[in-house]
């Protein structure tokens, strides 16, 4: 299969695949940093800060996905593909908007799982400990927040407004400012959403 071809294949499934991949690595190399092994002690601890942090964010992940259709009603952005725009020959329909609601929902959840795996660094950062010399990293500084759970969020945003934007197949200035603000904005939803779970969690004891 030529290069072309498998770009012009995986284009479309290029978002989910990507934040799956982003999610996929987060939870399986980063814990072993902070914990020091890839040992069964690790990986539940990982899954129980994981469940919290999910389970607490649901609300919000249900409100970004419907609350965000407006978006995709007046075609300015989706999280789910372009293709679910609507157009003069398919307009607005309800399978659109239940793809766009899912996917939102998905992508909140991913960008909560990788910030509730950034907990783990901000643990071990405000407890005296720093996990990155071991993999030649500087110490990272004391900001006063929980940078690496903020981090897991702005990383899920970034690559989801990126890869987004490529899957328009046209470009960046091609797209009208509208479509990149909008995608833009879809995706700060995203980058709070560690936060927002966070916030949940101290307020209501989810």
């Amino acid at each position: 299969m030529s290069l072309s071809r498998f770009v012009g294949r995986f284009r479309p499934y290029s978002v989910p695949i990507c934040l799956f991949a982003v999610v996929a690595i987060a939870v399986l190399f980063v814990p072993t940093l902070v914990l020091g092994g890839a040992t069964g002690r690790t990986y539940a601890l990982t899954m129980a800060v994981l469940i919290v942090a999910i389970s607490s964010v649901l609300p919000y992940a249900v409100a970004v996905g419907v609350l965000t259709v407006p978006f995709l009603y007046t075609g300015i952005g989706s999280y789910a593909a372009p293709e679910v725009l609507p157009t003069d020959a398919e307009p607005f329909g309800l399978a659109a908007a239940l793809r766009h609601v899912i996917a939102g929902i998905s992508y909140v959840v991913a960008a909560t799982a990788v910030g509730a795996v950034g907990i783990g660094l901000d643990f071990a950062a405000s407890s005296g400990s720093d996990p990155f010399p071991a993999v030649g990293f500087p110490p990272f500084p004391a900001l006063g927040f929980p940078p690496f759970l903020l981090l897991g969020g702005v990383v899920i945003a970034g690559v989801y407004v990126a890869v987004q934007l490529w899957r328009y197949e046209r470009p960046v200035r091609g797209l009208g400012w509208d479509t990149v603000l909008g995608t833009g904005v879809l995706g700060a939803f995203l980058a709070a959403s560690p936060l927002v779970a966070l916030w949940i969690f101290g307020s209501y004891g989810f």
